[in-house]
This record gives structure tokens, sequence and C-alpha cells, in this order.
């Protein structure tokens, strides 16, 4: 199954092929038919384009042409960038330049309408700051005033628009600059404000001292508290030791002290009387009295300052006691007040650096702002200084490079008008040759023997039936008809089933080499379909054999309504058999009835080759026609040309169309031969050479 769709594809791919170069074929021998009336054209048309440009030319400006080369080199800047060389030329075609012209050279009417096509502005090739300004006229004076004018209005006109765009953006930038200044100004009042809030005019510096005296007082602090811890835990021992005396010791010590020395001189005294001294002796008895009176004073001192706890060993040292109690007591009292100073000084600094913490912060953004403001300020005076400086150097942008040195005249038919005169006069005769060759295609008709020429890959063989009108002798018709047989009774020695189709509009055409075939002796029989309806017109008297009607040319049944149909087929002389047998030997008819004579029905295909079959057995040609000229658009042709081994066409000078013709030799493949019969020719010497193959 693929291999028969293999099969299929190429095969149809061959007759694509094949179809293409018959077209392309054709299309050359349409090109070639017409080569007189294209040339034609073409000349017609360089003729005609030629005589426009004699008339432009005598009534237009462009005969004389003049140039100013300029070199623009603006000053370049981060700020303005220079306008591009394009942009320039815009400038120098503006609709004010021309306006501004008109009035300067106080033109005429018809020079006003031609003015803008006399002026071009445009970029010198391969220069990027070089651009070339020319102007054409009828004069060379014209010109070169017109030139001159045009560069010095240009150069005014950039002058005037570059020094306005950079003066704009001078005042933008002035008023830029009067912004920030104003915004200077308010931010250096926000700085003092700031001063004033807090207290501080150098906080960077005080937050630096703050972080210096923190560290020192970070140090007195701690060298403070070891002095305190000291100081207290000896306050605390000389504390106890002045708490284990009672206070009234503590406060009538002298005294206690004095009644203790007085107590101990009387002791002495009266010891020292005991043992020197009866007890009657005045000296002791004054001894005994002044020891008794002074340790009652001694006891009545105790006993009026409430002192009821008393060792005179509490004396011992008491003054030492007391001294250090109080001097302990001293030191620790001052290093108290030197820890709540030094916290007193903690606390203003930290409460300095709190300020500072709240302050360092706005004063950065306040002085980042301030700094940036400077810094554009500064920027912005570096950009005016810039921008001023373009702005002096305006009139140096553009340079006149080249001045008008000589007037080129134009010629009448430069190059270019040539090139363009012959492009448009291929271009009209390809539309000529195109309308020309489609038109031919669709509607032409059969041409004769050049065109038979182009489609010979498409016949096998070609033969050739001579107009009746033709300048030919008896002789050479003699001839030409015994050639033409020679070649087809070669070709169809082979063929058994021939189908023959007329394409002329002729009848005729389609018996004329029945005499021929009598004279060979070649055993042919000849098909005609015809309607079911005209049976009993045409084949009354016939014998009738399976589905067909048969008559030979000895019997009648030849009945040919028209009489010059009738006329042609007289000479025609059929043999007999003689023994009864067979349907005849020679030339003969079959007439196989159809229903429609455009398509045949599944069951008429079936007879048709039953028909064939049968007639096989007794003649060695068989060929099938009708009476009636074919149409290619008949589906009955298709059907005929597969059912037979070959297609015999019969073509028609200019009879034929071209059309039809193409659509038959679709057909062509290799299994079916096509033969042609080229009728109405009317070529004697190509005939006579033999050139219409």
């Amino acid at each position: 199954m693929n291999s028969l769709d293999n099969e299929l594809s190429s095969q149809a791919e061959t007759r694509q092929m094949q179809k293409l170069k018959m077209y392309q074929k054709l299309v050359v021998f349409t090109v070639l038919k017409f080569k007189w009336s294209i040339i034609a054209v073409f000349l017609l048309t360089i003729i005609a384009g030629a005589a426009f440009r004699y008339y432009q030319f005598t009534h237009s400006f462009h005969k004389y042409e003049g140039s100013v080369t300029l070199f623009y080199t603006p000053r370049a800047s981060e700020e303005v960038k220079p306008l591009s060389i394009n942009h320039v030329l815009g400038v120098f075609s503006r609709q004010q330049i021309f306006h501004q012209l008109v009035e300067e050279m106080h033109l005429t009417e018809k020079q006003k309408c031609v003015l803008k096509q006399c002026i071009e502005v445009k970029l010198l090739k391969d220069q990027n700051d070089m651009f070339i300004i020319t102007g054409v006229g009828d004069s060379e004076e014209y010109v070169k005033q017109l030139v001159n004018t045009f560069v010095t209005l240009g150069i005014r006109n950039y002058k005037e628009y570059r020094t306005a765009e950079l003066q704009n953006f001078l005042d933008t930038r002035n008023q830029r600059l009067q912004e920030l200044q104003d915004s200077q100004k308010a931010l250096i009042e926000s700085l003092h404000a700031l001063h004033r809030k807090y207290g501080i005019i150098h906080p960077k510096e005080e937050k630096e001292n703050v972080k210096k005296i923190q560290g020192e007082q970070n140090a007195a602090l701690a060298e403070l508290n070891v002095k305190l811890a000291d100081a207290r835990h000896r306050f605390s021992i000389a504390e106890k030791r002045y708490k284990e005396l009672p206070p009234s010791v503590i406060k009538h010590r002298g005294k206690l002290q004095e009644f203790i020395r007085d107590l101990r001189d009387a002791s002495r005294a009266y010891e020292k009387a005991k043992l020197m001294f009866a007890e009657r002796n005045p000296r002791f008895v004054e001894a005994k009295t002044a020891y008794e009176v002074t340790a009652k004073e001694f006891e009545a001192f105790k006993a009026k300052n409430n002192i009821t706890e008393f060792d005179e060993n509490m004396l011992l040292g008491i003054e030492g006691v007391i001294n250090r109690y109080l001097e302990a007591e001293v030191i620790l009292n001052q290093l108290e007040l030197s820890m709540k100073s030094l916290q007193a000084e903690i606390a203003l600094v930290k409460e300095k650096e709190a300020k500072l913490q709240h302050m360092i912060p706005e004063l950065e953004s306040v002085e980042q702002l301030k700094h940036t403001t400077d810094k554009n300020i500064n920027l912005l005076l570096e950009e005016l200084t810039r921008v001023r400086s373009n702005i002096a150097h305006v009139p140096n942008d553009i340079i006149i490079n080249e001045r008008i040195t000589g007037i080129k005249a134009f010629p009448m038919f430069p190059v270019k008008i040539l090139a363009i005169l012959f492009i448009a006069a291929v271009f009209v005769s390809g539309i000529y040759t195109t309308i020309v060759v489609t038109y031919d295609l669709k509607h032409g008709k059969f041409s004769g023997i050049e065109e038979a020429a182009f489609h010979k890959d498409f016949f096998d063989i070609v033969g050739i039936i001579p107009h009746e009108k033709a300048s030919f002798t008896m002789e050479q018709r003699k001839i030409i008809n015994n050639e033409m047989f020679y070649r087809f009774i070669l070709g169809l020695k082979d063929t058994r089933t021939l189908f023959s189709c007329s394409l002329d509009g002729s009848f005729l055409s389609s018996v004329l080499f029945d005499e021929q075939f009598t004279k060979a002796k070649r055993n042919t029989i000849l098909i005609r379909l015809i309607l079911e309806s005209e049976v009993e017109t045409i084949c009354a008297n016939m014998q009738k054999i399976g589905d067909f009607y048969y008559s030979d040319n000895g019997n009648t049944g030849v009945n040919y309504t028209e009489k010059d149909v009738q006329h042609q087929i007289e000479y025609l002389h059929g043999f007999s058999s003689g023994d009864g047998k067979g349907y005849g030997y020679g030339y003969g008819f079959a007439f196989f009835p159809v229903r429609n004579l455009s398509v045949l029905e599944p069951d008429e295909i079936s007879s048709l080759y039953n028909v064939m079959r049968e007639l096989k057995k007794h003649y060695q040609l068989i060929r099938i026609s009708r009476e009636k000229p074919f149409d290619a658009t008949c589906l009955l042709m298709r059907q005929l040309h597969d059912i037979c081994d070959a297609t015999l066409l019969y073509i028609g000078k200019k009879q034929t169309p071209r059309a039809v013709l193409r659509r038959v030799l679709q057909l062509h493949d290799e299994e079916h031969k096509i033969y042609a019969v080229l009728t109405g020719v009317t070529d004697v010497e190509k005939i006579i050479s033999g050139d219409y193959i």
C-alpha cells in the first residue's frame, strides 16, 4: 500500500514538473511571439520619457547648481549638549528661513513657488560634522545670491535658536541657584536654632570632651569607691570601739580623769599615811579625809552624771579611740561628699551626653543637607560658567568651510535620468509583457507550427493537414500526406486502441486518416459514441452486435445528414471478407449508444470495455471518437484517455483555445501517448522543410 502511495505521489510530482515546464515554454514562446511589440513599447516609453524630460528641463529652474560647505564645531558640555547635526539641519530647514529669504531677495511668484525645491540641506557623505547647502536655479547669479543669502540666514537663525536655548537653560539654572541659596540660609538658621536649643556650640568637640571626662570620672569613681570602702571599714572599727564606751564617760572623760588622778593621789597619800602615821595622826586623818572626800565627790559626780558603769580602764586610750573615731568619721564624710559631688558631676555629664545624643543626629542631618546644598551650589556655579562660555561660543559653532567657487550646469540627460528612463522602459514593457502574456495564455488560441515546437515534449508524433487554401501543389500535398501517415503508421504499430479528440471544432478532422489506413491495408475500425436518442436515426439499418451497432463500407449504415460530411467520405472503400465470417476487413464503423456525451456511467464503461475486447479480436486498430468536438472540461475526455493506449489530438491553428490545449496536455504521462495533427496550417516553407517537429 505504501509503495502504491509513493508511486502515485511521484507520478503527481512528475506531472506537476511537466506542467510547470509546459507553462515556462509557453511563456517563452508567447514573449518571442510578441517580441516586436514589446520592443516597440520599450522604445516608445524611452521616447516619451525623453520628451517629458526635455519639456521638464526647459521649464525647470534646475539648470545651475552651487553649494556651500559648513563646518559644525559646537562647544560640548555635560549640562547642555550641543545640537545633533540632524537637529542643525532641521534648524536650517525651518519655514521661517524661507520667509526671510523671500523678503530679502524680493523673489517673483514663480521663484517663490519652487523655492523649497531649489534649496537642499544635507549631511556631507562620510562626515559627521560637515554639511552642505546646495542651491539650484536658472542663472549663475541667482544661484550665488540664493545660496549665500540662505547660508547667512541659516547661521543667524541657528545663533538665535541656540542662544535662546542656552539662555533659557541659564535662566532655569539661575532660578535653581536662588532656590539652593535660600535653602542654604534656612539650613544655617536651623544650625543656629540647634545651638540655641541645646546650648552647645561645638557638639562634636563637646562629645569628645564628654567621653574624656566620663573616662576620668569612671576612674575617679572606681578609686573613690575603693577609698570609701576602706574608710567605711575603718569607721566601722572605730565606731565599734567608740560605742563600747558609755556616752557619759566619753562626755565627762576629762573630769573623770581628774577624779581618777585625784583619787590616785589621795589613795597614794592615804596609803602612805597608813604606813607612816597612826590612825589618829592628823596627817593620817587628813589623808584619809582627803581620800574619802575625793571618793565621795567622785561618787557624787558619777551619780549626778548618771555614770553607772565605769571602769577606770575605760579612760585608758579613750582620746585615741575618740580621735580615731572622729578622724574616720571626718574622712568618711569627706569621701561621701566627694562621692556625691562626683555623682552630681556624672549626672551632669550624662545629661550633657543625652543632649548630645539628640542634638548630633539632627545636627548631622542638617549639616549633610547643608553640605549637599553647598556642593550643588558650587557645581551649579561651575555649570553656569560653562553655559555662559557656550553662549559666548555660539557665533563660532558654524564656520563656513568653503564658499561658492563655481557654478555647475545641469545636463539635460544625466546618467541618473538615463537610468530612470531605462528602468521605466523596462518596467512599462514588463507590465505590457505580463498583460499580453497573461491574456494570450488565458484567451489566446493555438498559433501553429512554432507553438507546436514548444509542446514537442508532450507530443509523441506530430502531423500536418495543410489548409485547403494553402499554396501547395498536388504533388506537395501528396508528399506531406504520405510523410505524415508514414510517421503515424510507425508510431501506431504497437497501439491497439486510439482515442481521437477533435479540438479544432471540426468533425471532419477525425476521419481524414481513413483513406490512408485503407490504402495501407490496415485493419481498423472507428467506434463512434452517439446518444441513445439518436440510435433510431443513425443505426436503423445497421446490425447490432452485443452493445454496439456495426456497419462496414460495403453495407448501408453510414447515415450522415450533413452534405459536406457525406461528400468527404464518398471516396472511402471497404473490403468484404467473402466468407461471411468476421465483421469485415479494411475500414468499419461501430456505433456505441450512451446516455450523455460528456461522461460515461459505470455500466457504460464496462460495456465499452467489452466492446473493445470483442473488436480487438477482429481489428488491428480501434479508434474511439464522438460526432461533436470535445470540450476539455468534459469528464468523458479523461475517461477515454485512460481507457485507450493513446490519444490523437486535432489542433487547429487559431481555432483551438490555448487553455483547452493545456488542459488536454496535462493528461500526458508515460503510459499514455499523445499524437498531434496540426490542421489549418499555412506555413508552407516550414512544412516542406520538415521543421514542424
